[in-house]
């Protein structure tokens, strides 16, 4: 019997580094195969991402373009996706997260009578506009899923607690603790290079704050304000360094360049591949931070984030002392980070990673060959 094809869709480099442990998985079934599809809705990152885990995308759709709109982007999508699904006929759909791309994936299933599966299923902020859209995408894409995979027991709540059926529901961890326990190992025998400046640090064993900011909700007077924090913590804290790996869009580039440039112990860099953006998360002594991912990943490294929103649909990493929600005030930054400086001296950390044990893509591709193949040795999740 030959393997049935699941179609991976990819866009984002969050997406590609949560798809990747399910990707290497499937790879080894032997029941099911992996057809991966990139839309580069992140297009470098993306990649950059992938490789760090030897995978490449089967396909590539072209349909980003400049200055966008999110209409724009779902249309073409939707598009696209429609083309390729004809072509390849999958088993079933597999997307991640809250991403334009995992909602034109979950919808264009829907349309074609495609099953869906949704990794990372049912987390929830209650607010539709923060995150935005990221916050109505996943609410719709558990409308049209087939399965889904909850990284934590409160994922799974939101889902029952909306009439999603329970044996539709796994608890399989988070895949991201998969990709970080695998990475941590290899980035500490082999450390990854990184910028002259950044390595000099490094070298020094200076201390550093780490820094990523580019969510929509906080564009205009919101990466203003979290600047300004930035600039002041800077001018407080002269023999500390401030690391912050700039994201490409626009709307960040010029704000973050325009404020801090200048500032000599503020180091502004192109965004990082995966493995030196762990090296760097793995010595720094706190994040600054307005990305969900970023709440997941510090508690593999034992590291503290201010999470730079008023909400947080990951309430998990709170609850466990790692993150604490400042929003984008400057002056809640401020006295947060002032904290953090405090704590980073002492060796207290918060307890165990809330998000996982670093086997979650063996349990969802497990229930994946149960659900498409028939194979019965579903693994479970510690609950």
């Amino acid at each position: 019997m030959s393997a049935k094809p699941v179609f991976v869709l990819v866009g984002t480099r969050p997406e590609a580094i949560k798809m990747a442990p399910i990707i290497l998985r499937l790879q080894q079934s032997g029941l099911l195969r992996p057809v991966i599809c990139s839309t580069g809705q992140h297009k470098e990152m993306l990649n950059q991402a992938l490789a760090d885990f030897n995978i490449h995308p089967d396909i590539n759709l072209t349909v980003m373009q400049e200055e966008q709109t999110l209409t724009g982007l779902a249309g073409r999508l939707l598009l696209r996706l429609e083309e390729m699904l004809s072509d390849v006929a999958p088993a079933c759909i597999l997307v991640q997260g809250d991403t334009t791309t995992a909602y034109a994936g979950a919808v264009s299933g829907f349309y074609t009578k495609i099953p869906v599966g949704h990794v990372e299923a049912g987390l929830r902020s209650g607010d539709m506009y923060a995150p935005y859209p990221e916050e109505f995408n996943r609410r719709a894409i558990s409308l049209a899923a087939t399965w889904h995979f909850a990284p934590t027991r409160g994922a799974a709540n939101n889902l029952l607690q909306e009439g999603v059926a329970a044996d539709r529901v796994l608890i399989s961890g988070n895949t991201v603790v998969d990709a970080l326990m695998y990475m941590r190992a290899v980035i500490r025998q082999t450390p990854p290079p990184l910028p002259p400046v950044i390595e000099d640090i490094l070298r020094a064993n200076a201390p550093y704050v780490l820094i990523t900011a580019h969510r929509r909700e906080n564009f205009g007077q919101g990466m203003e304000d979290i600047c300004s924090a930035i600039e002041s913590l800077a001018h407080l804290h002269p023999n500390c360094f401030f690391i912050y790996p700039v994201h490409l869009n626009p709307q960040v580039r010029k704000v973050v360049e325009q404020r801090l440039s200048n500032l000599p112990n503020v180091i502004l860099t192109e965004p990082c591949g995966y493995r030196p953006f762990l090296r760097l998360l793995d010595n720094c002594l706190f994040v600054l931070s307005d990305s969900g991912g970023i709440q997941e990943e510090s508690p593999s490294f034992g590291k503290r984030v201010l999470v730079m929103r008023d909400r947080t649909e990951r309430p998990e990493g709170v609850e466990a002392g790692f993150c604490r929600l400042v929003g984008a005030s400057k002056d809640n930054i401020i006295t947060a980070a002032e904290e953090l400086f405090v704590l980073s001296a002492s060796t207290g950390l918060p307890g165990a990673n809330p998000y996982g044990d670093g086997n979650a893509a063996e349990r969802i591709v497990t229930q994946l060959e149960k659900n498409l193949i028939g194979k019965t040795e579903a693994a479970t999740c510690p609950r």
